[in-house]
């Protein structure tokens, strides 16, 4: 069972740390569930949810296919780590403008009436993103290289993850008329502490669990 919940864990940790950040997905979320109704800000979520999922899934066939040496899995292990690492330094000592402030985002518009063009407007917007992709691919080859390719421990990982994005998100949603944090210049302060202590956190492990993972490869080659 400790074998199990271990990388699943550890996903759940990641999951968390995305779930809180202050971005433009959460602000955006707040808004359509605000204006149009939950019903229509769950459909929104879903829609962002498939495109991490076909995101993640893509870069999980994708590095399994091209990363088979131990020798890369420790190298791309390492370099996802640091990234981690420099992401959450930046993000521990970003400055936050101490006057209240709501992020500047556009409101979501669709053509047809309904919930299902929010769910694919969330999709197509989601998968647009650039960071996102940056994130992503870093996040599954990294955590492949941990994992030494293991393809049960990565998937099991990586459910933890975007288990709880989706979780917080539809919650996030359902009280998004109880939520009065997006410009509280003290909030921010606080969530880019907490999301660039925990990024920095996953991205030691990372490189620690590449280093135990290829030398334990190693130690079992030796006669």
């Amino acid at each position: 069972m400790g074998s199990i919940l271990h990388p699943l864990f550890e996903g759940i940790i990641l999951g968390l740390t995305v779930a809180i950040t202050l971005g433009p997905a959460l602000f955006a979320l707040l808004q359509t569930s605000i204006k149009h109704g939950v019903k229509t800000g769950i459909f929104l979520a879903l829609g962002i949810f498939l495109s991490d999922l076909t995101l993640v899934v893509g870069c999980f066939f994708g590095a399994s296919q091209i990363i088979t040496d131990p020798g890369y899995h420790l190298v791309l292990g390492i370099i996802g780590g640091v990234v981690m690492c420099v992401f959450g330094i930046y993000t521990l000592f970003k400055k936050v403008p101490q006057t209240e402030q709501v992020e500047p985002i556009d409101e979501i518009k669709v053509r047809k009436k309904g919930v299902l063009p929010y769910f694919f407007k969330g999709f197509l917007l989601n998968i647009a993103n650039p960071s996102l992709w940056f994130f992503w691919i870093t996040s599954v080859v990294a955590i492949s290289g941990t994992y030494g390719g293991d393809q049960k421990n990565v998937a099991l990982f990586f459910s933890g993850t975007l288990g709880v994005i989706l979780t917080t998100d539809i919650l996030k949603v359902v009280l998004a008329n109880k939520i009065k944090l997006a410009g509280n210049p003290q909030i921010k302060l606080l969530g880019n502490r907490i999301v660039g202590l925990l990024f920095v956190i996953i991205g030691v492990f990372i490189i620690t669990g590449s280093l135990l993972e290829y030398f334990r490869g190693i130690s079992l080659k030796v006669p």
